[in-house]
């Protein structure tokens, strides 16, 4: 069985250049969020999934602890770089194409088992269309918006959220296109799904 790739091995790195010329010592920074992590995540409400928080508060953390010393805007893109590059390693590793050929259909395939047990399988998702041109879904319940919400950090959803058009567009560029059939069609946008459309345009 393989060891789950670890996307700190990118994060970590990209944090430390980007916060290089923002604060005084970021290694010392990084260090004191991993340090006090334990006790931000008794905080947080225990209806969450152990496995959900384990993942995904220490780049949370270090996103609030980031927003109180550089604002919220500087802070926001920086974990947006990071998490973006790291995410799409992440992704782009579980779709597995050096073993799977890059094609639509295991495209979808490998699309739903994330879903099942990925890093989305916390999510609620239904099929709305599955065609040899089309796969549309929705998600009808995002806990990681849940979670953001609950500790005060909403917009912090869309830096997870980016991951998306990032790695969705870059699977096989110019045949499959990801779109959400229009703007604002996310639950962190306020609508009551998120919308995930992929087309399929053959060469």
């Amino acid at each position: 069985m393989k060891k789950e790739f670890d996307f700190k091995k990118i994060t970590t790195p990209t944090l430390l250049y980007l916060l290089k010329d923002e604060i005084p010592f970021p290694k010392i920074f990084l260090l004191k969020c991993k340090l006090s992590l334990g006790n931000f995540q008794s905080t947080i409400d225990k209806k969450f999934p152990a496995d959900l928080v384990k993942f995904i508060t220490l780049p949370l953390w270090v996103y609030i602890n980031l927003k109180k010393q550089l604002g919220e805007e500087k802070a926001f893109e920086i974990m947006c770089i990071a998490l973006l590059t790291g995410g799409v390693a992440k992704q782009n590793i579980l779709f597995d194409p050096v073993n799977k050929p890059r094609n639509f259909e295991n495209f979808i395939e490998q699309e739903l088992q994330i879903n099942k047990t990925g890093s989305t399988k916390w999510n609620t998702l239904e099929i709305i269309t599955r065609s040899p041109d089309k796969f549309e879904i929705i998600i009808t319940k995002c806990l990681y918006h849940q979670l953001t919400t609950s500790l005060g950090i909403p917009e912090a959803t869309q830096l997870i959220c980016q991951v998306d058009n990032g790695v969705f567009n870059s699977y096989l560029p110019e045949e499959i296109v990801f779109h959400r059939n229009g703007l604002k069609r996310r639950i962190a946008d306020g609508c009551n799904e998120c919308h995930f459309v992929w087309e399929y345009r053959r060469r």
